[in-house]
């Protein structure tokens, strides 16, 4: 069930490398990707895992946009065309 649940909802379909600590750094970093989208879910009471993931990836997205703007010297104010504020 644990890798059945990796393979559908976290797309950890193929491996990029057969050695054995790169594995073992894929199933750990798809582990923490997968609590911190569960601890998303809860503190944003999201009934669906799929919808949780969704609005996680979104958010991430959107504060790396505003922090790659401020360590380029930019204001993000300027730029918030590019991520949804809602």
């Amino acid at each position: 069930m644990f890798f059945k649940f990796l393979k559908q909802h976290l797309n950890l379909t193929h491996l990029v490398s057969r050695n054995e600590n790169a594995i073992k750094v894929i199933v750990y970093m798809t582990m923490i990707v997968a609590i911190l989208v569960l601890a998303y879910k809860k503190l944003n009471n999201i009934k669906g895992f799929k919808i949780a993931k969704l609005a996680f990836e979104i958010e991430l997205d959107n504060l790396m946009i505003k922090e790659i703007v401020v360590l380029s010297g930019g204001n993000p104010d300027k730029v918030s065309h590019l991520w949804n504020t809602s």
